[in-house]
């Protein structure tokens, strides 16, 4: 399951980043995009054959029933890549919370096929680690708003503006922090789950309330992007 949500996640960003620098016209003023540009078939290729390893793994060894959950969220990953190729965007902060969805959906998937029944803690579980994707992704549009302008970029900030795209991060962080209330004090949330989402929770705070700091040297996208790995720390414990 681990190889196969790796390859997928890292296959789908990879493609959204190519069919992003396929659209600008010019040198890209982002590094990732230019990265993206400069080495569009070597990429290509890797990512092709990431995908086949994930395919391959996924259609070998996982259960039908993840296979056919997995062919459905597919489906809507594809949608959204070609939404976002044809730069079309129902709402203002489509692509972010479309992301964010798709990201969560993922790696819940294993889970919510297999389980028998869905509780009230799976489910929190699920929303917090929304919330923190969709926080996570915001302040990515509103740290990029400048390159994503000069690129001709679709983002929620360019659509709506810094002081209306902050709102909606400020309101997610207080779902955040009312969610983990909620799952310590009704749903008994293990101490290390709990543990792992605050800091993931404190991180992306900080980086918003030090956005002066962060957004030098896209440090926030460094920082933001290594926040995902700290469920990691809960996995370890496992195995040691």
């Amino acid at each position: 399951m681990f190889i196969s949500l790796g390859t997928a996640v890292w296959v789908i960003y990879t493609l959204d980043h190519l069919l992003d620098a396929h659209s600008i016209q010019h040198t890209a003023h982002t590094f990732r995009h230019a990265f993206h540009q400069k080495y569009k078939k070597t990429i290509g290729a890797v990512c092709l054959i990431v995908g086949v390893i994930g395919l391959a793994n996924t259609f070998l060894f996982l259960p039908d029933v993840i296979i056919k959950n997995g062919v459905l969220l597919s489906l809507i990953v594809l949608l959204y890549l070609g939404i976002i190729n044809l730069k079309i965007l129902p709402f203002p902060t489509f692509k972010e919370f479309t992301v964010a969805f798709i990201y969560t959906a993922g790696i819940t998937l294993p889970v919510f096929s297999l389980v028998e029944e869905i509780s009230m803690l799976f489910v929190s579980q699920t929303l917090i680690f929304f919330v923190l994707a969709s926080i996570n992704l915001l302040e990515f549009a509103l740290f990029d708003f400048e390159t994503d302008t000069k690129d001709e970029q679709l983002s929620g900030t360019r659509i709506l503006g810094h002081q209306r795209l902050k709102f909606r991060i400020q309101v997610l962080i207080i779902i955040y922090i009312l969610l983990m209330m909620a799952s310590f004090y009704f749903l008994e949330m293990d101490y290390l789950v709990l543990f792992t989402f605050l800091l993931m929770g404190s991180s992306l705070i900080l980086i918003y309330i030090k956005a002066d700091f962060f957004s030098k040297d896209e440090y926030f996208r460094i920082f933001g992007d290594f926040v995902f790995l700290f469920p990691g720390l809960y996995l370890l414990y496992f195995q040691l």
